[in-house]
């Protein structure tokens, strides 16, 4: 006898097409309890939608061409307080923005490197409301060395 856990829904921003394709693929072809209801490629498409949509979790890249990711996530949060914001970024060229949002509510941290198990299980963390920090992130005066859960 299975149990079927209950789907996490998911919403990604970021303005890669290849990479919100991927991510899509990724969560449809794995057996995860993850379920994109919807994506954009900028941050006031974002607001918008997760404003109908109501997702869990929303997956949002800070390097968007429109709203930064902070302002993104400000105006997303003010939307829905009870939505989990997960950082997504390229490397430590957005440490300063990634500190901000994360001491301003964001749920976690994510780098576009780290692999699927590591992103399936953020996300899940931020869904449970577990705080996570990705390595690299300097987060009250010391880095970061590994996935730490608040």
């Amino acid at each position: 006898m299975s149990r079927k856990r209950k789907q996490i829904t998911v919403f990604i921003c970021t303005r890669h097409t290849l990479l919100r394709d991927g991510l899509k693929a990724l969560f449809a072809n794995n057996a995860s309890n993850l379920a994109v209801v919807g994506e954009a490629a900028t941050g006031k498409d974002a607001i918008a939608q997760v404003e109908q949509l109501m997702p869990e979790v929303v997956l949002l890249d800070v390097d968007l061409t429109d709203l930064s990711g902070f302002s993104t996530m400000h105006h997303i949060l003010a939307v829905d307080p009870e939505v989990k914001v997960l950082i997504l970024t390229l490397s430590r060229n957005h440490q300063g923005q990634v500190l901000r949002c994360m001491e301003s509510g964001a749920a976690g941290h994510i780098r576009r490197k780290d692999g699927p198990a590591q992103l399936e299980a953020a996300i899940v963390d931020a869904a449970s409301g577990r705080r996570t920090l990705r390595r690299g992130v300097k987060s009250a005066g010391h880095m970061v060395m590994g996935a730490r859960r608040a």
